[in-house]
């Protein structure tokens, strides 16, 4: 999912316009990589021209950054890559399948429901995983919300950065709300599923400021958004959108189209090897922490104490098709066109 910076200006249109902050300020649209040679050990050689990644400054893509900072890529022999900042998931995707960017950073709902449309894309390696306390519906003390079971019947604001193009709100929009769904159906049941809840999509901006004036009684937000509404008025848990059945979900990922992966082998493998270098980094070094306030605009006290999902250096087929089945029992794909994991993954060195 996409973690948006705090104190940004609302967005003109919905997507991910709050985490559109660009991570070297406002003139760096494509931040590009210092040229160097590559390493004798380079995983696929060294690749000339330029590779572009398509991406969304935030929590789940910092290594990405980190990568690109710590001169990774061209360690491993990609000495130009360019990473460009896109608005939304589709977005980005769409710029691979046009031809714009080569690799598209994306969360897995957008990920899925584009291949179940156009069966085009290949995961190049998981990039965040869920942990708990990254997704979260909160209250107000003093709403009468005081369990999960209390949520039935409540409009609750949900980002509206990751919603699919599918009609009706009385459902799940989108992988967040549908791991919400998943969890709630252990206390409303069918209800749960049913029409119980009704899902208004906004900015996490918008969600806190209609949380705070009361417009609304519960919200569905992310980090560092659950922090800032804890810290600064009060709001509780209600509930973990990714614990139970829904704990450890894998929620972005890199990915190409199958044309591009099949030309460019080189490319590819060492793409997953300075991601997954700068993936372990991020995991043992804490340096996340401090690349966010200048990727995303949070202040260096949000990123200390929001909560960070896992960087996995490996891609988990179950955990893929964890992703599918939730999607597809939610019909945010159709179960027919459900997409087959297996043939989607590119495995290092294949």
């Amino acid at each position: 999912m996409r973690h948006d910076p705090v104190g940004a200006p609302e967005p003109a249109r919905s997507g991910r316009y709050l985490r559109a902050c660009l991570l070297l300020g406002a003139a760096g649209l494509a931040v590009v990589t210092a040229a160097g040679c590559s390493t004798a050990a380079s995983a696929g050689g060294p690749v000339s021209g330029t590779i572009t990644i398509a991406a969304i400054p935030g929590i789940d893509t910092a290594p990405l950054y980190l990568a690109q900072q710590d001169g990774y890529f061209a360690d491993e022999g990609m000495s130009h890559v360019v990473i460009k900042t896109y608005t939304s998931g589709s977005a980005a995707l769409a710029a691979v399948q046009n031809g714009q960017a080569d690799i598209a950073a994306s969360d897995y709902g957008d990920i899925f429901y584009s291949q179940s449309q156009t069966p085009n894309l290949k995961v190049l390696a998981d990039s965040y995983d869920a942990a708990p306390g990254v997704l979260e519906i909160i209250t107000m003390p003093g709403s009468g919300i005081t369990s999960p079971a209390a949520l039935e019947g409540q409009t609750i604001g949900v980002p509206n950065d990751q919603q699919l193009p599918i009609s009706g709100t009385d459902h799940p929009v989108s992988l967040e709300t549908a791991a919400a769904t998943q969890v709630l159906t252990n206390y409303l049941g069918n209800a749960a599923l049913s029409g119980g809840l009704n899902w208004e999509p906004m900015s996490q901006q918008q969600e806190l400021a209609a949380l705070q004036h009361h417009t609304l009684q519960a919200v569905l937000v992310s980090q560092p958004y659950i922090y800032k509404a804890e810290s600064e008025f009060g709001a509780v848990e209600v509930l973990d959108a990714y614990s139970g059945s829904t704990a450890s979900l894998p929620l972005t990922g890199y990915v190409a189209t199958n044309a591009w992966v099949g030309h460019n082998a080189a490319a590819v493998a060492d793409f997953q090897a300075a991601i997954g270098k700068a993936q372990s980094q991020a995991t043992m070094t804490g340096q996340v922490q401090q690349l966010l306030p200048k990727a995303t605009g949070m202040t260096a006290l949000e990123a200390d104490l929001s909560t960070i999902g896992t960087y996995p250096t490996s891609t988990s087929v179950t955990g893929l098709e964890r992703v599918v089945r939730l999607l597809a029992g939610d019909n945010l794909v159709a179960p027919s066109n459900a997409p087959a994991v297996p043939p989607m993954v590119v495995r290092p060195g294949s």
